[in-house]
């Protein structure tokens, strides 16, 4: 995808990165083992093409990897400054995916880093997710563990589901994952709410975006409205960013506000959710349902008590893993690759250093 195909250049640099022409290889460092059809697809892609090497580590090896490295690819790996400090050659660290929480960004900055992400829309990842959030809801409501347990007992006819249709879903977040998912739960007849996870700014309620709006039954924004709209929902979909402010989202006075027994679908990430407040809402019965694809540690760990319940339905965060989107995600890194190779900044710029990396130029 190219960006005229969609993806927005940001701020213009008035600098170029520094260019890895002279090192022999630009070597591209997957910060982990895990989601591996990222790293296999983007080897394709430089199959043919000796001036790229794309390495793989795990999270606990990076410091020892990173200083070899031009561009870095995080995924869950936390990127600090003590990492940071490590890595003499790095031009760029760009997210498979959006959220760049755990990149110090500051530190990057300082030490002429650029930081770019790839947006979930115009890929397929926004898509993925949202079909995942379907699947996860739909598994609930049908009581898919229920089912296996039937087959396992040799029962038929049972266990007794329920349908999406009429269900009031509140979705927490309006970002493109959401405008995914509302076209795709409109056929179903589900009534829908959106609360925007942020607090509304100076002006007031932003409007919803023309294509949305016919889609949403009721619409709020911030704490306050969402523990008003939280005791009509049936459904609640995560669907928003961590952040300071959404970190716990999910605690005890949001349990004590939801409607006893509702289902909670959450594909955004693990520390949207109080491990302690969950577990609790699930042993009294306030939860009914719980569709996880995210969770408070990655991997999961397959002993934790949470897991044995029958009302938890755990997926290994593969709500954005499909072959569309990330064949889709690795054209899209190769590109930015090409770029550092020119000496170009990232299309989408997170940050703006101005001093950038590797003044020496790399002489391996």
């Amino acid at each position: 995808m190219s960006p005229a195909a969609g993806r927005p250049v940001l701020a213009a640099a008035a600098h170029t990165v520094g260019s890895v022409a002279r090192a022999r290889t630009c070597k591209v460092l997957f910060c982990t083992r895990h989601f591996p059809w990222s790293a296999n697809f983007t080897r394709d892609i430089f199959a043919q093409d000796s001036s790229v090497e794309v390495m793989q580590c795990d999270a606990t090896e990076v410091a020892t990897h990173i200083g070899a490295a031009h561009v870095a690819v995080p995924f869950m790996a936390r990127l600090d400054d003590a990492t940071l400090a490590h890595a003499r050659h790095l031009k760029l660290i760009i997210q498979y995916g959006v959220g760049v929480e755990g990149i110090d960004i500051p530190s990057a900055t300082r030490r002429g880093i650029w930081v770019s992400n790839i947006k979930s829309s115009g890929t397929g990842n926004a898509v993925s997710c949202a079909e995942h959030i379907i699947h996860l809801t739909l598994s609930l409501l049908r009581n898919t563990r229920g089912m296996q347990q039937s087959i396992s007992d040799r029962l038929i006819g049972t266990p007794l589901g329920q349908t999406l249709f009429g269900k009031r879903v509140l979705v927490v977040g309006l970002g493109n994952i959401t405008a995914e998912l509302l076209p795709r739960l409109a056929p179903f007849g589900a009534h829908v709410v959106v609360v925007r996870s942020r607090e509304p700014g100076r002006g007031g309620l932003a409007p919803l975006p023309p294509d949305v709006e016919p889609l949403v039954a009721e619409y709020g924004a911030g704490r306050k409205e969402l523990l008003r709209l939280l005791p009509t929902a049936d459904i609640v979909v995560l669907a928003c960013t961590q952040s300071a402010e959404t970190k716990g989202l999910v605690d005890k006075a949001f349990l004590h506000a939801c409607k006893r027994g509702v289902f909670i679908v959450n594909v955004a990430r693990g520390g949207l959710l109080d491990y302690d407040a969950v577990s609790d809402g699930l042993a009294k019965g306030c939860i009914g349902g719980l569709g996880l694809d995210v969770a408070w540690e990655e991997p999961l760990e397959p002993d934790d008590p949470l897991w044995s319940d029958p009302r938890v339905i755990a997926t290994p965060h593969v709500a954005g893993v499909t072959e569309v989107s990330y064949r889709n995600m690795a054209t899209i890194l190769a590109e930015e690759v090409r770029r550092v190779q020119q000496g170009l900044p990232p299309t989408i710029q997170v940050n703006q250093p101005t001093v950038l990396n590797g003044v020496r130029e790399d002489a391996e």
